[in-house]
C-alpha cells in the first residue's frame, strides 16, 4: 500500500528537477545571448576598421598623385547595422571611426597635411578627396 506521503514526495523532487533544468536552460540562454552580442560588435569594429582603411587609402593616393588628382569614395551608410562619425587629427595621423556602441577605430595615415575634418552619419555617403591650398581635403559631396 501506498499513502499519499510517497506521492507528494515524488511530486515535490519531479518540481527541483524541473527548476533545476530551467535555471540550466536559462543559464545556457544568458551566455548565448551575451557571447551573439559580442560577436555581433567584433564584426561591426571589423566594418569600422575597413571603412578607415578605404578612407585611409583614398587620402594616401590622392597625397602620392599630386595636386591635379582627385578621388570619389562611397561609404556604407551604417557599419554592422550602427550610424558612426568619421574624424581625422593631423597631428596624430589617424582617421577614427567611432560609434558609442564598439567605440573607435583608428587608422592611421602616410601624408601629414591633411586638413582635421569630423564628418557625420548625415553626410557620409560620398566623399571627394583632393588637394586644395597645399592640403589634402576630404569633404562631403
Amino acid at each position: 500500500m501506498m499513502g499519499s506521503d510517497h506521492k507528494g514526495f515524488f511530486s515535490i523532487d519531479a518540481l527541483f528537477a524541473v527548476m533545476l533544468l530551467l535555471l540550466i536552460s536559462a543559464s545556457f540562454l544568458n551566455m548565448y545571448e551575451g557571447r551573439k552580442q559580442a560577436t555581433e560588435l567584433m564584426g561591426a569594429r571589423l566594418e569600422a576598421k575597413l571603412v578607415g582603411e578605404k578612407l585611409a587609402a583614398a587620402i594616401n593616393t590622392v597625397y602620392a598623385n599630386g595636386s591635379d588628382f582627385e578621388l570619389r569614395v562611397n561609404l556604407p551608410e551604417n557599419v554592422g547595422g550602427y550610424s558612426y562619425q568619421i574624424t581625422f587629427d593631423n597631428a596624430a595621423r589617424q582617421i577614427s571611426v567611432e560609434n558609442s556602441a564598439w567605440g573607435v577605430v583608428s587608422v592611421g595615415v602616410v601624408c601629414k597635411n591633411v586638413r582635421n575634418f569630423t564628418l557625420g552619419p548625415e553626410n557620409l555617403q560620398t566623399l571627394r578627396v583632393y588637394w586644395a591650398d597645399n592640403q589634402v581635403k576630404v569633404v562631403s559631396i
